[in-house]
């Protein structure tokens, strides 16, 4: 049996309303995204304690053991997500975890909505990074060796997993594949970033080279919920394709 639905496009307007001083500042904007042929909208309780809200892979059936509470999808299908707070007086704190397992966490308050914007051709897979340091940096203290993927550095909080890596004598595509100790890296493996290889006999020998690290979009693996004083009530709208 052939299914008789065929995709739409989601039409999303944001409209701000206001007058200052008599004049209009308003504004409305419009976003189509085409193709979208699953909706899913729930309305779901969140407790105080952290509930899995969403979750996001490249096979849900069996990527995702974990169960969640909106729904598990497959992560290049999802192309907008909105989540509202439904209640009146508490909060709820809606947490973003990634493949690298980074995290990042926000504040929704009563009322409010928070919009995650998927790609338009790859869904949420490669659409997030997060790190205690800043993203994108330069470290001078970095020592290569001909033919190895090891590299040594100073202590350095900043290098993270992930991270996109380039400079002299370090191949293109290159990336923080494992450190020596998060937090504190004294040492990093090269490898490839992630669809792309490299030779790591491309590596050349140096000594306080300066090596540019910068954000690894990763994808989208899971969302999170944690409700303020008392429970709350989420509604969850999910488009996909």
């Amino acid at each position: 049996m052939a299914s008789t639905i065929k995709s739409s496009k989601l039409k999303v307007t944001l409209i701000e309303e206001i007058i200052l001083n008599g004049r209009d500042q308003g504004s409305k904007n419009v976003l189509s995204i085409g193709g979208i042929n699953e909706v899913v909208k729930r309305i779901v309780t969140i407790s105080t304690t952290e509930t899995g809200l969403l979750g996001f892979a490249t096979t849900p059936q069996t990527d995702l053991a974990k169960s969640y509470v909106a729904g598990q999808f497959d992560e290049d299908d999802v192309k907008y997500i909105r989540i509202t707070n439904l209640d009146d007086t508490n909060h709820v704190v809606l947490t973003f975890r990634d493949e690298d397992s980074d995290e990042f966490a926000l504040k929704l308050d009563y009322g409010q909505s928070f919009i995650y914007n998927g790609d338009h051709d790859t869904g949420v897979a490669d659409t997030m990074d997060a790190n205690q340091q800043e993203l994108t940096f330069t470290d001078a203290t970095c020592d290569t060796t001909a033919d190895s993927a090891t590299v040594a550095c100073d202590s350095s909080a900043k290098i993270a997993v992930g991270q996109s890596v380039s400079g002299t004598g370090i191949p293109a595509n290159a990336a923080v594949t494992a450190v020596n100790t998060v937090g504190a890296v004294t040492s990093f493996t090269v490898g490839a970033e992630p669809g792309q290889s490299i030779d790591t006999g491309d590596i050349a020998s140096g000594t306080n080279v300066t090596l540019t690290f910068k954000t690894h979009l990763a994808d989208l693996v899971d969302i999170t919920a944690l409700a303020g004083t008392s429970a709350v009530d989420l509604e969850v709208f999910v488009a996909s394709a």
